[in-house]
């Protein structure tokens, strides 16, 4: 079993984080390696819904399975995730807050997130091996969804 935790602030207040963070048409821009996802069961996004992604992770597509388990934001998501000899349970937590930048209080959202992965097979000896690979995935995202959040305009083009 591998756990890992990580906190991130975003600069945006958390409404715009969660139009953000809950719009899957956004999810190509901060989830790298997402190739596609589609709806197994359930309202997309909403607790108890299903639905398989496939990622490419270092040279391979992958078919994971995401279940959403607890929603209640804008404070609260939780999901699980499975694929071949891996088992993912992901916490996220959203709280308001502020911070000062050159004498102006900002509105920000504190992102706050654990991941536990457990392994059978051959996963066991690839996370014994390599813990790092499922520790960072968690931040990585993060600090993608960080960037894409407050750069949302060179990652969207709009009509003008």
């Amino acid at each position: 079993m591998i756990k890992s935790a990580y906190s991130i602030e975003i600069l945006l207040p958390i409404d715009k984080v969660m139009e953000l963070f809950k719009n899957q048409s956004y999810f190509k821009h901060w989830q790298k390696g997402l190739v596609s996802s589609r709806n197994l069961s359930g309202n997309p996004g909403e607790e108890n819904s299903t639905r398989e992604m496939k990622i490419r992770v270092a040279g391979t597509t992958i078919i994971m399975k995401e279940q959403i388990t607890a929603v209640d934001l804008p404070h609260l998501w939780e999901a699980t995730y499975r694929t071949n000899g891996v088992f993912n349970m992901q916490s996220n937590r959203f709280r308001e807050s502020e911070t000062n930048i050159n004498d102006q209080v900002v509105p920000t959202t504190l992102w706050n997130a654990t991941s536990i992965f457990k392994f059978t097979g051959m996963m066991r000896v690839v996370a014994k091996a390599q813990p790092k690979l499922f520790k960072q995935q968690t931040l990585q995202y993060m600090e993608d969804f960080k960037t894409f959040a407050e750069n949302k305009d060179n990652f969207i083009k709009t009509d003008s």
